[in-house]
């Protein structure tokens, strides 16, 4: 079941393919909304290049590193300044870990609630 998520200065709303970071709106494709709601539910924690890949473009799907990578900046292009990101870091050689301005989406301060799960009934 996806959550409507709020932590720091993001909220992303998998029903309503929504998403703002500091009360303003970001429009995303949907391969980059997967990206950030893929980060997003697993806030804090270092996910390989390999699982990002596989959960945007699926077992036989025509993902690589370049095109995460790639996939990585127009994300950050639209939700922060590419040249010093502090929402989306890079783990060098590893993969991606998403810090919403340093709260741990699990911790107190974060707020969910059930939205449906509308992001895996479209694939």
């Amino acid at each position: 079941m996806w959550r409507l998520i709020e932590a720091g200065d993001f909220r992303v709303d998998p029903e309503a393919f929504y998403v703002s970071v500091r009360n303003r709106r970001v429009h995303l494709t949907p391969k980059e909304f997967k990206l950030l709601l893929y980060l997003a539910k697993h806030s804090t924690r270092v996910v390989t290049h390999q699982k990002l890949i596989l959960a945007i473009w699926g077992a036989n799907g025509t993902g690589d590193r370049e095109r995460l990578r790639v996939l990585v900046q127009q994300v950050r292009r639209k939700i922060e300044a590419p040249a010093a990101p502090q929402y989306i870091v890079t783990e060098p050689w590893i993969g991606y870990r998403f810090e919403p301005s340093g709260e741990l989406l699990s911790g107190p301060t974060a707020a969910t609630r059930d939205v449906g799960d509308k992001l895996t009934r479209q694939n």
